[in-house]
């Protein structure tokens, strides 16, 4: 196979994607204008962060991959990108004094979010539905040291944060991050209540299906659920019970 090899003036980046990001994250007020609390260095964090993510990143660290990139710069609408150092000393600070705070913001940056997009029902026999997938996914951080990290039921070393997705598009609904060791079910009815208070603000047009793996089979979680007004399928642990 032959190539054609040519040469070009124009500027070529490869974070092109980062305009539409930038444009999403001013729409769903990622700049958090209504939370005094946190500082503009603060918040230009998170927006750095969130903008390391969109570009499958997931460490501060590789801010240094961006700092003399002006497309990333302009399209998040910094005047400079701070330093990896600086980024550290600014997550430590929300870390350490905001972290109910920035989560609270975060949510509603998200609601702003799903606020404006379509969410695809499902359809079966007996009508359709809003699906809502609620599960455990562990990280595999093998070969850190970092705190929370231990061993996860897949065999690796990492964290088990649990996820939920709303939507046949798998909307990002709420999500919690775990230590490796914890259970599933540990935490879950609480998170589950999270969820509910969630889906009662998006207030859908399609009754609303949760579903849950067997890990979550467990009195607390079905409780919380019957007592919603949402259908849901949790997979039956048999533990030591009959298959009949």
């Amino acid at each position: 196979m032959n190539f054609t090899i040519d040469t070009t003036t124009n500027v070529l980046n490869n974070t092109a994607g980062m305009a539409l990001a930038g444009k999403v994250f001013n729409d769903i007020g990622l700049d958090l204008p209504n939370h005094s609390l946190i500082s503009p260095q603060e918040k230009q964090t998170i927006k750095t962060m969130a903008g390391l993510i969109v570009q499958g990143r997931s460490s501060y660290a590789e801010v240094d991959l961006f700092r003399n990139d002006p497309l990333f710069q302009q399209a998040l609408g910094f005047d400079t990108v701070y330093a990896p150092e600086t980024i550290r000393i600014y997550l430590d600070r929300l870390a350490g004094r905001f972290t109910p705070y920035v989560l609270s913001a975060l949510e509603t940056v998200n609601m702003n979010l799903l606020g404006r997009v379509q969410m695809t029902p499902i359809k079966t026999e007996i009508g359709q539905y809003l699906p809502v997938d609620i599960d455990v996914s562990p990280m595999d951080n093998s070969g850190t040291k970092k705190e929370g990290v231990g061993r996860t039921y897949k065999g690796c070393d990492g964290y088990a944060p649990i996820f939920s997705y709303i939507g046949a598009e798998g909307y990002m609904l709420n999500c919690e991050l775990r230590p490796g060791t914890q259970h599933c079910q540990k935490g879950t009815p609480e998170y589950l209540e999270k969820n509910l208070k969630i889906i009662e603000k998006l207030s859908p047009s399609d009754p609303v299906l949760i579903r849950m793996d067997s890990g979550n089979d467990a009195f607390t979680t079905l409780s919380v659920l019957m007592q919603s007004d949402n259908f849901f399928l949790v997979k039956r642990n048999l533990r030591r019970e009959s298959r009949m």
